[in-house]
């Protein structure tokens, strides 16, 4: 074999590394090959592998920069090296690079892997730490010794032997999506020594050869500026327009008002820019050249405005150019984009360019753009093309940008430094920043000593204020403040303050504590946040009040403007937004605090832990690992979970969970082993005081469990374990678990206790006779059951009931001394996908792939064969095409079905101007096979929910209206549907969501496009997702448990292990259980704790206040369960009394209020949420006075009840509507519902679970149902319809019936008002009998809404006329009656429902052809109200809803015609013709002879008066007509008949 060249070789030039064009599959690279970006990076995490192009020679180092980073994962970048040739993957490498087993050795986070196997732990920087612009590298030695590099750092030999061809791999994996290789202008790569054999390392730059030296010889090293910099300029002209060498593109001097150059004039910053917002405008010192990028990134960004940065060309030279506040105002020779559109002399030419918003972008952005010699305008976000904005563009032309709004800060970048990370730093050479010292100035009882590093309150027992000191300089960015407390006096409450002022120490006129200064100050204070002395934040981060003598305390602000507070190093997260540059640390001694010390300030952030990298990537000591399956279970067992082939495979696997204990704990406990191990120190003097909890709430099917490792026989009692719904923050830490009184189950001794008290003893599993070696652990079941564990082994359930979301907690009380975590290394753990932190592998895997171990395959979305006759599939399933002479038959179904949380996406390719339609999309159970009967249409499935137009459809019927109609596609626009876990179906184009959701859907269904009219072809563009759930999946529950998992033989339980199986069974059964309603045939009832006025009757179901008009309180027996309602029906009113029911939720339970209960509900004071006629209390306290409904207005006879959905919102439901969500409550903790006999209401009745599901939806299907609802741009789902003069106190059925049927019809409330809505029912009418305008007799039957009408409504008709617009009544159809309040007057003709058909359009047609179709409206009510009866489809009640929708107008006076009806419309006969309903959209009848009678009558009179009902007005101008009323009358004898 022959040597490789030597580095000292100058001749030989080495090509640049690229990357390989095999790749993953949602990998795109770059033009050059140098660039790797992650397609869909929050929607996929894996398929991101990309290779080197060729092998990689000795000592050559192949490095990438991360460029760009998400958060919806976790895990990060992965690198290594492969003998495999990569372009003998096929069809694709595989998902992630441990998957390749074929000779690959993969740095992941800090261990090493080898064909997919750990072999060294721990091996350097965590990779998953890293951030945008950090590089990582690889590298053989000459020796065979594999190094990695991370920025530069070698860390050391990781393994040796390697062989001579490889090739270099990442894994743009989890957080990482976009990297770019570095070394790639390098000519010839240096060998980069490794850190163990020279200490010391001496970088000149990351582009040129790193040289390393010792620290002997670092004297010797000298290197000349002036050669560095002139290799630097020749490299940054490698990459320009040969006429551009001599000129390297800039910013020219001449520039808007506010705009300050730096760096040479390649910087631009907006001054004062939390002032101005404009007069940013910036251009190039000279025209660009053809195909020269003009590339620009954003530096920095504040957010106290709308609208962000502006860039383009411009024709103005900037030497003779008047400059703009903005380039938009400019109205020659301009070009630029703005958000996501693109500007030409101002105006909008195109409204949606590209696939980013400018708007959107953050710090580090880059924009660019390229004029093609072609004149084509380019426009590039981070290096991706948006495609062409311009053609035909002038030359020459100067780059310009517009730092508007939030954008304050850009640097033009080249392609060789664009690697280089934005700063905020100035540009200027600064001195050596000089030690933070407090000033000598301060407050009056303040003093500064030690040379202003330390300050005191001399006097601190006798004075607790006047105790403010501040920094001598202002801060630095991202330089911390810290200070140690000295001394504490206890004497006072309250102690340290600190934060940061505008203030200078030399202007402050000191005040008694910095919470009076009133600007310019942030304060951190107790464990809130103030600026100018209000607070901002309660709740913000550990207490300073509860901090003593050695704690540390400090701020830093960020050099993006951001504030963090940090204590003992830990930092408590954001603050505050947009503080300025120059503010000064400040601390108020106060109270407790009598001393600080200034801790020597660092420029980086201080770590929250003594370790560089989180404790959870940590592995554990080897006897924390407890095997996966215990030898006696795993034999009784019928099945085997995965195992490792070594015994000592346990002790070397790397924790992949984050469990641990939480830095809070009870001040005897110490932690240990990165907060794996808790022990009491002073075991033999101290028993009590060391409670801990875990570091986040355990999930879904997650085994806490804990190995006893300390005893001692000095104490009586042992080891006390169960979980608690507090968050560490929030608890107090008693002497021991017994004292904690909410929230919490426990087993103390043999003892289960709830909330303090015992409510079971004699439990199997005694605590106190636990030995050292046991393993004891709690799983939390599906049912809600909490069960304990001993070695392994099942002791049954001690308590039921037990919610969600719950830290585990334990308590070192007595002989206990010691205990740690132990992990179990299963992915098998029952965490739904959606819940997954730890991992970033969705758990989607079949019974067979747990149990063995592998890994299923990703599968391409396809097409089935069997699709309609005019359709062709091609492309291996992905391409669908349809013959352009058939506008139909193009029907095409998937070939699998719609897994949850999976999304089939489809690009339209072509499209035929011949045909009017678009294509339409949804999801069937019907699937096609050979020598089916397909449909020719969508309309033709019996069982299929789809959206075709603007209106969502099902099996052909129309039940919701309104979505972004399909009509405006346009080739390479991505129709995207789906399916959730809850059985829902979404929608998007391009991803934006089309607020549409369709609940309760099938198992098994199929995606069915219809490629309809204009849409000839569309190809698949999505993934499926890993792996296929098993049919028997698709049954019931309990079905599923019991033939999923094999139950344990003989008289054993089953193993924690089996059980974790289990639980994972169960947790990916949930997707589908969701489907299923549980009926439930018990009453509800009352709690025995009542009340003092109150009595029970018939078994506790019924409640009577027998006194007085309060001390009616009673409550749920059980706590409300999500998904759950309790409901109450008004038995008797006492109408001596005002107010009445009230009605809410509590997390007290009932067994711990007080002996003498509250008075009345508003004086519940811990976590509670009370309704009170429309106002919401929280904590006593009224938090909202809007409701849409009024409880004190509820009969006898009605129903009220409150609903807590899935997601944790509190609903009301009123005679079972959904009046929509009030508030959120949370899932975590249990909650009681609470009712208040008060003032009026005397007695009420449960309502059976049973009877409420007959009106409202059942549990399961609730949150979709909430999710539908929220999706609408309604807050509420009723409209409020207490305008008028009607009873106050009754609450009428049909108004709600009504304001459903509008809810359906998708009406925002933003176009409807609120209040003067009337209904014209016969008891409403009745009540207001002498109060009706004049049209109140003709809306008898009828409810009005007022509608807010954007057009201004001028009440004459010209100057100097008095006469008035006339109101007259239009009939129209449900799903144009959004479309009408969109655009602000009447449909045209066309799309009247007079002429929806054919032959009523040819009807409609005159002797010469012309169409006489003419907008129709009729002075009185029931001409009007021929418009036929619509169908809705009420998802909530699942019940077809019918009735009848007219508008009242306002017509201009003279802009019509009077015509008189052949028929006499006001006759006994039936008022509307027969109505057709054709896949779901309501028609007139087609008799041409009855629609000529009417639009078409043979005798015009102008004679007719507007009083007779008799007659039309019709008219051509669609601005003659201002909608003023919404108008509905429902056919309930049919609806009920539905």
């Amino acid at each position: 074999m022959a040597e490789e060249p030597s580095s000292s070789t100058t001749s030989s030039v080495q090509l640049p590394q690229q990357f390989h064009a095999i790749h993953g599959t949602l990998v795109q690279l770059s033009e050059n090959g140098f660039s790797a970006f992650r397609l869909r990076p929050s929607h996929e995490f894996n398929q991101g592998l990309v290779f080197s192009s060729r092998s990689l020679k000795d000592e050559q180092v192949f490095e990438v920069r991360i460029d760009r980073k998400v958060h919806s994962w976790t895990g990060s970048i992965q690198i290594g090296i492969t003998t495999q040739d990569p372009a003998t993957f096929h069809p694709a490498p595989p998902p992630n690079a441990l998957d390749i087993v074929n000779k690959s050795w993969v740095l992941s986070g800090c261990n090493l892997f080898e064909n997919g196997k750990i072999i060294v732990e721990d091996y350097g920087p965590n990779l998953d730490e890293l951030s945008e612009g950090d590089r990582v590298g690889v590298m053989r030695t000459s020796e065979g010794d594999l190094v990695f590099y991370v920025n530069s750092f070698a860390q050391g030999v990781a393994v040796s032997g390697i062989p001579q061809t490889i090739y270099a791999l990442v894994d743009l994996y989890g957080k990482c999506v976009e990297v770019t290789v570095t070394n790639h202008r390098e000519t010839q790569s240096q060998p980069r020594p490794l850190l163990s054999k020279i200490p010391i390392t001496f970088f000149v730059s990351s582009l040129k050869p790193i040289f390393l030296v010792t620290s002997t010889a670092l004297s010797s090293v000298v290197m000349d500026s002036n050669q560095v910099n002139q290799e630097e300029e020749s490299c940054s002209t490698a990459s320009t327009p040969s006429g551009a060498l001599q000129d390297r593109l800039r910013f020219h001097h001449r520039c808007g008002t506010m705009v300050k150059l730096s760096a040479g004039q390649r910087t631009g910053e907006r001054r004062r820019p939390l002032d101005e917002f404009n007069n940013g405008v910036v251009m190039t010192q000279r025209p660009l050249l053809p195909d020269e990028l003009f590339e620009i990134r954003i530096d920095s960004l504040v957010d106290k405005w709308s609208g962000s940065i502006e860039v383009g060309i411009t024709t103005h030279n900037p030497v003779a150019l008047d400059f703009p506040s903005t380039m938009t105002n400019l109205r020659s020779g301009t070009i630029m984009m703005s958000g996501c559109g693109i500007l030409t002399n101002g105006k909008g030419t195109r409204r949606e360019y590209g696939q980013c918003n400018l708007d959107e972008l953050g710090e580090g952005d880059r924009i660019g753009l390229i004029r093609k010699t072609n004149g084509d305008l380019h426009f590039y976000v981070n290096s991706r093309d948006q495609g062409v904005a311009a053609s035909n563009v002038p030359n020459p032309v100067w780059g310009v940008v517009d730092l508007y709004g939030r954008t304050v800060r850009v640097s033009l970048i080249d392609r060789e430094d664009a690697i280089k990370a934005p700063t905020n730093e100035p540009e200027e050479d600064s001195p050596v920043v000089e030690q933070l010292l407090f000033h000598t100035r301060c407050g009056l009882h303040a003093a500064v000593v030690n040379g202003g590093t330390t300050g005191h309150r001399p006097n601190a027992q006798s004075d607790f204020n006047h105790g403010v000191v501040l920094t001598s300089r202002p801060l630095k960015p991202d330089e911390l403040f810290e200070v140690v407390l000295d001394k504490v006096v206890l004497k006072w409450a309250g102690s340290i303050e600190i934060g940061v002022t505008t203030q200078r120490p030399e202007d402050l006129d000191f005040p008694a504590t910095m919470t009076n200064v009133r600007s310019g100050t942030w304060m951190m204070t107790g464990n809130g946040v103030m600026h100018n002395g209000l607070t901002v934040l309660d709740d913000y981060g550990t207490s300073l009040d509860r901090l003593g003598s050695g704690d540390r305390v400090g701020v830093i602000r960020r050099s993006n403007g951001v504030l963090h507070f940090f204590v003992n190093g830990e930092d408590q997260g954001p603050a505050a937004g947009n503080v300025p540059d120059k503010v000064y640390g400040v601390v108020d001694l106060y109270g407790q605090a009598a001393q600080v010390s200034i801790v020597t300030p660092s420029p980086a952030t201080p770590l929250t832990d003594s370790s560089p990298y989180p404790s959870y990537l940590y592995p554990a000591p080897s006897h924390l690992l407890a095997p996966l399956v215990s030898p006696t279970s795993l034999a009784d067992s019928t099945y085997a979970l995965p195992t490792s082939s070594s015994s000592t495979s346990a002790s070397s696997t790397l924790i992949h969970t984050d469990l641990s204990f939480h830095k809070l704990h009870g001040r005897n406990t110490t932690l240990s082993s990165n907060c794996l191990t808790a022990s009491r120190p002073n075991a033999l003097s101290e028993f009590n005081d060391a409670i801990c909890i875990t570091s986040r709430p355990l999930r879904p099917g997650e085994v806490f469990e804990v190995i006893i490792e300390k005893l001692v026989e000095r104490w009586s009692g042992s080891l006390e374990l169960g979980v608690t719904s507090i968050r560490p923050e929030n608890l107090d830490f008693p002497s021991t678990m017994t004292d904690i009184t909410y929230g919490t189950w426990m087993l103390s001794g043999s003892s289960v206790m709830q909330d303090g008290t015992i409510t079971r003893n004699g439990y199997p599993l005694d605590l106190d006779a636990l030995h050292e070696g046991n393993r004891v652990g709690l799983l939390r079941h599906a049912d809600g059951s909490l069960h304990y564990y001993l070695n392994d082994q099942d002791q049954g359930a001690a308590c039921w009931g037990v919610p969600q979301d719950l830290y585990a907690v334990i308590d070192l009380y007595g002989q206990c001394a010691q205990v740690s975590l132990v992990h179990r290394p299963l992915q098998a753990s029952g965490i739904p996908p959606d819940q997954q932190e730890g991992d970033a592998t969705p758990l989607d895997s079949t019974t067979s792939e747990l149990a063995s171990g592998g890994q299923p395959h990703r599968h391409c979305h396809r097409l089935s064969p069997h699709c309609g006759r005019a359709i062709t599939i091609s492309d291996d399933g992905r391409t669908a095409k349809r013959e352009d002479k058939d506008f139909e038959n193009g029907l095409v179904f998937s070939l699998l079905p719609l897994q949850p949380e999976e999304s089939f996406d489809v690009r339209i390719e072509t499209i035929s101007q011949r045909w009017a339609g678009s294509l339409g999309i949804g999801i069937t159970t019907f699937h096609p096979q050979e020598g089916t009967v397909i449909p020719s249409t969508l309309s033709g499935l019996d069982s299929a929910w789809y959206i075709s137009g603007s209106n969502v459809f099902q099996s052909g019927r129309q039940f919701l209206a309104s979505c972004l109609p399909l009509e405006h596609l346009v080739v390479g626009d991505v129709v995207s549907i789906r399916r959730t876990v809850e059985s829902a179906l979404r929608f998007a184009i391009n991803g934006r969501d089309l607020s549409v959701l369709i609940p309760n859907i099938p198992h098994g269904a199929y995606v069915v496009l219809d490629l309809h009219a204009m849409v000839q072809s569309v190809s698949v563009k999505s993934i499926g997702k890993v792996g296929s759930l098993p049919e028997s999946l698709a049954t019931t529950p309990a079905a599923a448990a019991t033939s999923s998992v094999p139950a344990a033989t003989g008289t054993l339980p089953l193993s924690l292990s089996q059980l974790a199986l289990r639980e994972a069974m169960q947790g990916i059964q949930s997707a589908f259980s969701s489907r299923f309603g549980i009926a439930f045939s018990q009453q509800q009832r009352f709690h025995d704790h009542h009340g003092r006025n109150i009595v029970f009757k018939n078994n506790g179901q019924t409640a009577q206040r027998t006194a007085s008009y309060n001390q009616g309180l009673v409550y749920s027996k059980e706590p409300i369960v999500p998904g759950s309602c309790f409901q109450v029906k008004i038995e008797q009113l006492d109408e001596r009394w005002t107010g009445s029911l009230m009605l809410g939720v509590t997390a007290i339970p009932p067994d711990k209020m007080p002996s003498t209960p509250p008075t009345c509900a508003l004086l519940l004071k811990r976590p509670s949420w009370i309704i009170s006629g429309r106002a919401l209390h929280q904590g006593g306290r009224k938090v909202r006075s809007d409701l849409k409904f009024d409880l004190n207005e509820l009969r006898v006879g009605q129903s009220a009840g409150v609903h807590l959905s899935q997601t944790g919102h509190l609903h009301v439901l009123i005679d079972g509507f959904d009046c929509g969500s009030v508030a959120w409550v949370g899932t975590s903790e249990s909650l009681f519902a609470v009712i208040d006999l008060y003032g009026k209401t005397a007695e009420i009745s449960t309502v059976s679970l049973r009877s409420a599901s007959t009106t409202t939806s059942t549990p399961t299907t609730q949150p979709a149902l909430n999710e539908e609802k929220a999706l609408r741009e309604s807050s509420n789902s009723e409209k409020s319809l207490t305008g008028g003069k009607t009873n106050p106190h009754r609450s009428c059925r049909y108004k709600l019936a009504c304001s459903r049927f509008v809810n359906i019809m998708g009406l925002p409330d933003a176009y409807l008002e609120s209040e003067g809505s009337v209904c014209g029912c016969a008891q409403c009418f009745c009540e207001q009998e002498g109060t009706l305008n004049k049209v109140g007799e003709e809306v008898k039957g009828w409810c009005r809404w007022i509608v807010r009408n954007r057009r201004s409504v001028d009440k004459k008709d010209g100057p100097g006329s008095n006469e008035k617009w006339q109101t007259a009544f239009h009939g129209t159809r449900p799903s144009v009656v959004r479309r009408i309040l969109d655009e602000g007057h009447l449909l045209s003709p066309d799309l009247n429902v007079w002429q929806r058909t054919k032959a009523a359009r040819r009807s409609s047609k005159g002797n010469d052809g012309e169409s006489n179709g003419q907008l129709l409206f009729s002075p009185s009510l029931q001409p009007a109200t021929l418009a036929p009866t619509a169908e809705l489809y009420d998802p909530l009640h699942k019940k077809i809803q019918r009735g009848q929708v007219v508008l009242q107008v306002l017509v201009q006076p003279g802009s019509y015609k009077v015509r008189k009806a052949t028929s006499p419309l006001n006759a006994l006969a039936p008022l509307a013709p027969a109505a057709i309903t054709m896949g779901g959209s309501v028609t007139c009848s087609s008799d041409p002879a009855h629609q000529q009678q009417l639009l078409n009558p043979h005798a015009e009179s102008t004679a007719i008066t507007d009083e007779d009902p008799a007659i039309f007005w019709y008219t051509k101008e669609r601005g003659a007509a201002i909608v003023q009323a919404l108008l509905i009358k429902l056919d309930e004898t049919a609806s009920a008949s539905s």
